[in-house]
């Protein structure tokens, strides 16, 4: 049987388990937030380049609600907009093996999207993080 990574995210403190993202189909991650940061002169001559600092980035997840009937898919809707209130700092680990993962500090800081609805046992949903030090 192939390993199939799994989307965990944790309160702050990076233990406690808060959601486990279902079905996910996309994301734009791993990636690492080490830039290099620009300042550029108003005058047009000339910037500096600040050597290893790091910028914020939006992390998306694109996924699948799976649900028998379209009650049991509203109730995981709601759940899954309730578990992951705007503003909170989160921890989001994502496998890399079955005993390692990449995990960015995140905060959800926009709606949850949930386009394209049917809602009769499935239902796609995209959720953006903003991946920063928090």
């Amino acid at each position: 049987m192939a390993f199939i990574p799994k989307f965990r995210l944790y309160a702050s403190d990076g233990v406690t388990l808060v959601y486990t993202f279902e079905a996910v189909q996309y994301t734009n991650a791993p990636q690492d937030n080490i830039r290099k940061t620009v300042i550029s002169s108003p005058r047009g001559q000339g910037c500096i380049v600040i050597q290893g600092s790091t910028a914020e980035w939006d992390l998306i997840i694109r996924g699948v609600l799976l649900a028998a009937d379209y009650e049991a898919l509203v109730v995981k809707m709601d759940a899954l907009v309730t578990a992951i209130p705007l503003g909170t700092n989160f921890v989001l680990k994502l496998d890399k093996t079955i005993s390692t993962s990449y995990s960015y500090n995140v905060m959800r800081i926009e709606s949850i999207a949930f386009p394209e609805s049917l809602r009769t046992n499935h239902q796609e949903y995209t959720i953006t993080f903003k991946v920063g030090t928090f």
